[in-house]
């Protein structure tokens, strides 16, 4: 796990200077998840799902691990720019593996450092970056393929991919980026839907850390959905 939170703390760090395209960034993850590839169980190729599970093999390491830690690593990247929201909701879904899990001993650090800079961003007094977000996303994704709970993870991700869904829609299909906006009492607001932030402000005026906690709410919703699956 190190060295794959390693490699998304340097990735951040290289984007933030240089503004990486978003092909680099998409194909970059995929390297953060070599080491557990060439050394990973192979008990735990396995993807549990409602009904039962799936046994992928060796496909499992080489296909099904770069492509998620790809996907959750991005997604999770998109969903940022607000004071706290980043670390917030890393907090948060780690929290819900770690329950499931019980691997306090591998993720009790990671949730102390994360709950420290989720208050440390949320009150402005530090900006994770590309630095943060990367690394966190990383953490995410080995953390639930090492304790075998990609199915949880892959529920707990759903408002994320949604957002890089609508980001990825706006920035490629019909070439509209959304602008969101500060009204006479400094509350957010956008006149268009191009990302779940802007899905909500598009009906409803908020503070920064208003629009922050009802994300966070979003996510725990799905996170604890993730849970009693998982629990069932």
């Amino acid at each position: 796990m190190a060295t794959s939170v390693l490699f998304g703390s340097t990735m951040g760090l290289f984007d933030d200077f240089a503004d990486l395209r978003w092909r680099y960034k998409a194909a970059l993850p995929v390297f953060a998840a070599l080491p557990y590839v060439v050394i990973g169980p192979t008990e735990r190729t396995t993807v549990s799902i409602l009904w039962g599970s799936i046994n992928f093999g060796g496909a499992f390491l080489l296909l099904f691990v770069p492509v998620m830690v790809t996907i959750v690593t991005n997604s999770y990247n998109q969903l940022g720019g607000l004071n706290g929201l980043e670390a917030g909701t890393g907090l948060i879904v780690l929290c819900g593996i770690a329950v499931v899990s019980r691997d306090w001993i591998l993720l009790g650090l990671p949730i102390l450092v994360l709950a420290l800079l989720t208050y440390l961003s949320f009150t402005g007094r530090v900006f994770i970056g590309n630095v943060g977000s990367f690394s966190i996303g990383l953490t995410l994704a080995v953390a639930s393929i090492i304790d075998n709970l990609k199915l949880m993870l892959l529920i707990s991700m759903v408002p994320f991919i949604a957002n890089s869904i609508l980001i990825l829609y706006s920035n490629y299909i019909i070439r509209d980026r959304a602008i969101t906006f500060s009204d006479n009492e400094g509350k957010l607001y956008a006149h268009k839907i191009r990302s779940l932030r802007t899905l909500l402000l598009r009906y409803r005026h908020m503070s920064e850390k208003r629009i922050v906690l009802v994300l966070y709410s979003v996510v725990l919703s799905f996170v604890a959905v993730a849970v009693f699956i998982e629990w069932l």
